[in-house]
């Protein structure tokens, strides 16, 4: 069991908590800084900071509070299900080194509420990743060899950016969400894509998969890896 607090950044007093978890993957602040949702294996628990209560849980792979526009305050949730329907908690690789084909299905839910709308579903995904300002989700299909940006706030795609005949292996936004990179997993090869203006640059660097830690610094052209 693992226990997950929430503290003022600047004196590092505990404001609130212990919040249970069984392995903790992450977590993250409702928009109006009342809720804490805590994220593991499969499923996902709000929280009210102030009282310190369970408000709900929600199941699927991955989770986000949304921070803008029609569903601001909202959860986006991400689950895969095989073409037969049932739902599949992990995204791992067979043991033949394939993937079984996938569709993403991504559902809204308000706190406290055990009922979810269908968002959007795509189907041969490879990989996902939603964007720091939790505005987009980023979806890497292997079967057109494209990278799909999707709208939370209304569930359309916006952008779409080929990459080679490659498997992705990870994405990564710039912290400002401004940048999306791609890695893949037979090269070093990496793709940045301007969000904006959808510019895109290639270049190798020889590090395994994407760095959490790297910045991007649009006014100068600088990318920091460590």
């Amino acid at each position: 069991m693992t226990n997950t607090y929430v503290c003022d950044s600047e004196t590092g007093h505990c404001i609130s908590g212990p919040f249970e978890s069984n392995g903790f993957l992450g977590a993250c602040f409702s928009p109006d800084g009342k809720h804490i949702l805590v994220r593991t294996s499969g499923n996902a628990v709000v929280w009210e900071i102030e009282r310190g209560e369970k408000v709900s849980r929600i199941e699927g792979f991955d989770f986000v509070f949304i921070h803008c526009g029609r569903n601001k305050g909202r959860i986006a949730s991400m689950d895969w299900i095989d073409e037969d329907g049932p739902s599949i908690w992990t995204i791992a690789w067979t043991d033949q080194g394939s993937r079984p084909t996938r569709i993403l299905r991504v559902k809204l839910w308000d706190i406290g509420n055990d009922i979810s709308d269908r968002l959007f579903e795509v189907t041969g995904v490879a990989v996902t990743r939603f964007s720091p300002n939790r505005q987009y989700l980023a979806v890497g299909k292997r079967s057109e060899n494209v990278v799909e940006l999707w709208n939370l706030e209304d569930g359309e795609s916006t952008h779409r950016f080929p990459y080679p005949l490659d498997d992705i292996s990870s994405f990564h936004f710039s912290p400002t969400s401004d940048c999306l990179m791609a890695a893949f997993q037979e090269s070093c090869h990496k793709r940045l894509w301007r969000l904006d203006t959808q510019e895109m640059t290639s270049f190798d660097l020889d590090v395994e998969g994407i760095p959490s830690a790297i910045i991007h610094l649009p006014n100068a052209n600088r990318l920091f890896v460590p």
